[in-house]
């Protein structure tokens, strides 16, 4: 299981984060579990004063959440993450 708060390693984006035409979805908090499933807060590329809902399904993965302000609150499996 993985923990994590706050942006991490800055140097991963690379020169992406100077670019105004690239939106780059940053994790504040994720939990990530080795089945796969994780439970992710990033940041929005919009404000949403009211939620907005999506949802992706496949067979190998999906995910679903809603974004509000400028917040996105989102749950994903995913089958390749799973050991």
């Amino acid at each position: 299981m993985i923990i994590q708060f706050g942006k991490g390693d800055e140097s991963a984006y690379g020169k992406w984060e100077n670019d105004s035409n690239v939106f780059i979805s940053r994790p504040y908090f994720k939990l990530v579990l080795s089945n796969g499933l994780g439970i992710y807060i990033l940041n929005s590329f919009k404000f949403y004063f009211f939620p907005k809902f999506y949802g992706t399904f496949h067979k190998t993965f999906w995910e679903f959440g809603f974004r509000l302000t400028s917040w996105t609150f989102e749950v994903m499996w995913n089958k390749a993450f799973s050991k």
